[in-house]
């Protein structure tokens, strides 16, 4: 399984999250939303077999709720 960090922009690849770790740490930066990732970057999944691209899942853009 490879994590790629994309720029949905032009679907450049910038990175490769080499563990599980690496993308969790990603989401949860996503998650405190302190302005610091630009909202362009997407983590993309990638799985295959025998060097076959089997899918892919769209990107998820996670937000905190504000207060009023």
């Amino acid at each position: 399984m490879a994590v790629l960090l994309v720029d949905d922009r032009d679907g450049r690849i910038l990175d490769e999250l080499e563990t599980v770790e690496d993308a969790q740490r990603v989401l949860e930066g996503w998650a405190r939303d302190d302005g610091s990732i630009p909202d362009y970057l997407c983590l993309v999944e990638l799985r295959s077999h025998h060097g076959a691209i089997l899918g892919t899942h769209s990107s998820v853009k996670i937000r905190p709720l504000r207060g009023r």
